[in-house]
Parts: C-alpha cells; structure tokens; sequence
C-alpha cells in the first residue's frame, strides 16, 4: 500500500450517511468515493480499484445484495474486494442474506466508527495490535 491512502467506496444513496461516512473516513486518512446506488457501484468497481466497499443493503436501482452478486462476478481484482453491509435491518435474515450475497461483514446502522475502522484495518496492522 506504501504512502498512498486507502481507497474506500461508499454506496449510500442517503446523502447525508454518505457525508457523514466521507467525514469520518477522510478524517481518519481514508480517499473516499461515494455513489447512490449499487448500480453506479458495480460499474465502478469496473474501472476503478478500491480496498473496501461499504455497500448500504437497501438503496434504489439497484440494492447492496444483488450489486454484491455482480461485483463477484466480475473480473479480479475487484470481484474480490472486501464488502462490508451497512443497513438498519439489523436482524438475523438480513445478516445471512448479506452473508449469502458474498459480503464479507455487516455492520448495523447507525454505524460505530471504532468497529468500522476495526474492519478497515490492514492484516498487518491487526497482527501487530495482537502482539
């Protein structure tokens, strides 16, 4: 990764989560992209690379679950970018759906900075906490 920031994209298609994500992020050295939808999402993890993908579950056009799908459908690297769910439907059904989608994680809103940056955290940087 080297000096540069890490990439995240946000898919939110309420605009004030999505400026109050970028807030927290940029602030905590993240570059910081924002969509509306999981249609804008999908094409952009077709041309662009991204470390992680905070994809809200419930949004218009096109929904986190079946833009989840298309992202791991499609070519690498993006196909195996991490995806982590944001969503108010914070019980076990939506959890499994999120699961089954192929997201990786799922984090009720609103969201907890501390157990979002957690999730965001380099491998590297986990194992040395550990130590």
């Amino acid at each position: 990764m080297g000096m540069s920031a890490s990439k995240i994209l946000v898919a939110d298609d309420n605009p004030v989560n999505a400026r109050l994500m970028v807030a927290l992020l940029e602030r905590s050295g993240y570059e910081v992209t924002v969509v509306a939808d999981g249609e804008k999402a999908v094409a952009i993890c077709r041309i662009e690379d991204f470390d992680a993908v905070l994809m809200d579950v419930n949004m218009p056009v096109m929904g986190g679950l079946e833009a989840t799908r298309k992202i791991r459908e499609g070519a690498l690297p993006m196909r195996d970018v991490t995806i982590i769910a944001l969503t108010a439907d914070d019980d076990g059904a939506t959890h499994r759906d999120c699961i089954e989608a192929g997201m990786n994680s799922f984090l009720p809103k609103p969201v907890e900075m501390s157990a979002l940056l957690k999730l965001l955290a380099p491998k590297s940087e986990k194992v040395a906490r550990k130590r």
